[in-house]
């Protein structure tokens, strides 16, 4: 790809995987390429109805394993805040939102909740301008940028109550942060009300100290790194609940890659769809209610 924004490429992904004739491999994000700008127009091409099905076709040529890890990112996260919502959760929070449409195709599942977008000024105003492709939402945008700013005091300002049962979403953010700005939003999330949860992915440490040498994982980091937008954390693989831990969290679920491949790339007749980024993992964590 040339070189365009991580938010823009993880959203072509989405739309491109929402065109995959398997019904039971689709992308749900529906609203993803009326999201998307018209500039690339090689990209923008997928948002024309004669044309879409052909760029959709060539991503899962070309780009299999983003679109694929993609697909399965979209339905654990959305599987994590159907369940919090339904468990009454009554606010949401996406952190890092990029060009997310949770908020306007999910309606049904958010309900009466509070949903808080909270991004870098300047996605967050691209974010908004984009928004009016879609149908109206109660969405509460907020800039902040996440190893800068106080998350706490960004969130108050905006509404946001902290003694309220909540479900953040941190979707394809923490790779691209350092170490403080992971520890910091963690510890913010601790203070949270009881039974809030928690989902995010995450890459291996190994594959960013040169410990493993992966390499689908090394053409990632060189893509990324491209664009100016490098990979800097990343979890020792099987150590995501001492890393919990410490900051007093439980956790509820460490999904590994290619596990989530068989739980949502599984079709009827028992066959996996792939390839996948498998060089990382998913975790839902939820503040402790005891």
């Amino acid at each position: 790809m040339s070189k365009i924004s991580t938010a823009e490429s993880v959203t072509l992904f989405r739309a491109a995987g929402a065109l995959q004739p398997e019904r039971e491999l689709r992308n749900p994000d529906l609203y993803a390429s009326r999201i998307l700008p018209w500039w690339p127009p090689l990209r923008a091409s997928i948002k024309i109805p004669g044309l879409r099905h052909v760029v959709s076709r060539a991503i899962r040529r070309k780009w299999a394993a983003g679109l694929w890890y993609e697909v399965v990112r979209t339905k654990y996260m959305d599987g994590v805040l159907s369940a919090s919502t339904a468990g009454g959760a009554t606010q949401v929070v996406l952190l890092g939102a990029g060009f997310d449409t949770r908020a306007h195709r999910m309606r049904q599942e958010i309900g009466t909740a509070s949903v808080f977008e909270v991004d870098q000024p300047h996605m967050s105003a691209r974010k908004q301008q984009r928004a009016c492709a879609l149908p109206d939402s109660r969405v509460r945008y907020l800039a902040a940028d996440l190893e800068e700013d106080d998350l706490a005091e960004v969130l108050h300002k905006g509404g946001y109550d902290p003694s309220a049962k909540t479900v953040v979403l941190w979707s394809g953010v923490t790779p691209y942060l350092r170490q403080e700005g992971v520890d910091t939003t963690l510890r913010w999330f601790a203070q949270q009300a009881p039974g809030s949860s928690l989902v995010f992915d995450y890459c291996w440490r190994e594959i960013l100290d040169g410990r493993a040498e992966i390499p689908q994982a090394q053409a990632v980091l060189r893509d990324v790194a491209s664009r100016g937008e490098p990979w800097r954390w990343g979890i020792q693989r099987g150590r995501a609940n001492e890393l919990l831990a410490a900051h007093r969290l439980e956790l509820v679920e460490d999904l590994e890659g290619a596990e989530a491949q068989r739980r949502y790339l599984t079709r009827a007749d028992g066959s996996v769809q792939g390839p996948i980024w498998f060089f990382g993992g998913f975790v839902h964590a939820q503040v402790s209610d005891r």
